[in-house]
């Protein structure tokens, strides 16, 4: 049964074909890409061993450590992401943090903090966050920053918790007690 729909005809015209997004083919020689496609909303987590291309929204977490994440033009992630490779040409509001590679190409938007040992910001993205390129860094996007637990050097200060102490004024003057 040959069934055509209506986002099948965007992606290829008899003038020219369709851009496919390059995926690893499984074991059995199939391809393990799963499309989430125009007009369909995901809440929740998406976790697996597949290459993952979001055309509509997700919101909540992607996690696919070995694979690879797209987020195409008209796709949305309000999501962490954690991928091997992450490929931005839509919008993520979201952490990202990658194994190999985060691209955010030309015209997309990202919200959020983005960890890899490799960024490619393309000219005319949007990016607002800040980017971390240190191995020792890396996490699950979806994992809380934790401050590490082990104990100071000797002759270190203890590090400091709660709110920073007040500042002193340099132009109050004091005389001291008699």
């Amino acid at each position: 049964m040959n069934m055509r729909t209506q986002e099948n005809d965007a992606l290829a015209t008899p003038d020219q074909p369709a851009k496919t997004v390059q995926s690893r083919p499984t074991a059995q020689g199939v391809d393990s890409r799963t499309i989430v496609g125009n007009g369909i909303l995901i809440t929740g987590e998406i976790t697996g061993t597949g290459d993952v291309e979001i055309r509509g929204t997700v919101s909540g977490s992607i996690v696919l450590k070995n694979n690879i994440a797209t987020i195409s033009k008209s796709g949305v992630a309000k999501a962490s992401v954690t991928a091997k490779n992450v490929d931005v040409s839509g919008r993520v509001e979201g952490d990202i943090v990658a194994e190999e590679l985060v691209v955010i190409r030309k015209d997309s938007t990202v919200a959020g903090n983005v960890n890899a040992p490799r960024v490619s910001l393309e000219d005319g993205a949007h990016f607002k966050g800040t980017v971390d390129m240190q191995a020792s860094n890396r996490q699950t996007a979806a994992e809380p920053q934790r401050r590490s637990a082990q104990p100071s050097s000797p002759g270190s200060s203890p590090p400091r918790t709660g709110s920073p102490s007040p500042q002193r004024n340099p132009d109050a003057t004091t005389s001291p007690k008699k």
